[in-house]
């Protein structure tokens, strides 16, 4: 099934920045963007403590919604544990992908993490550093853009410039 539609999305740990580069490209290109964050902080809200079920009942049902609508949107969540389903169920449904990964060495994601006061995270540091250096392993050659220690600084317009590219070249953008 050939179609138009895209989702851009990311490989990345958690607290690399995938909410402002989706918040940044939203408002830029126009698109709509599905937040995992958004469904975790709203089922806190709602029962009074995080129920991963839950979560993972939401997040199915809401994702479906939105692929089944056929409309390009920004996936702010990584994709680094869930390629293979998610992103290849989404990728059935007739969607081009543009992939913002987020390779971060060790230090800068731990100084991210101590600025943002990501406490809980650091728990969970070692996981989810490996969990993206699987992901490259594996899919590296699907991503479009890298965002590194050195080009942190310029993430937004780089991965503005990309996608702009990227658009051109599918004729969706001129």
């Amino acid at each position: 099934m050939e179609t138009k539609n895209i989702c851009v999305t990311f490989a990345g740990p958690v607290g690399s920045s995938k909410s402002p580069i989706s918040n940044y490209l939203s408002t830029t290109f126009n698109l709509p963007v599905f937040n995992n964050d958004n469904i975790r902080t709203e089922i806190t809200e709602d029962i009074g403590i995080f129920v991963e079920k839950e979560f993972l009942e939401r997040l199915e049902l809401r994702l479906r919604k939105v692929v089944e609508s056929q409309i390009s949107f920004i996936l702010d969540a990584s994709v680094d544990r869930v390629w293979e389903t998610k992103g290849e169920n989404i990728k059935k449904s007739g969607y081009k992908f543009f992939i913002i990964s987020l390779d971060l060495s060790k230090d800068f994601l731990a100084k991210l993490y101590r600025v943002k006061k990501y406490d809980d995270s650091l728990n969970r540091f070692d996981e989810v550093f490996n969990d993206h250096q699987n992901f490259l392993k594996r899919y590296g050659g699907i991503v479009n853009i890298s965002i590194n220690d050195e080009n942190f600084k310029d993430r937004l317009e780089i991965c503005r410039q990309e996608l702009e590219k990227w658009l051109i070249e599918l004729k969706l953008r001129k």
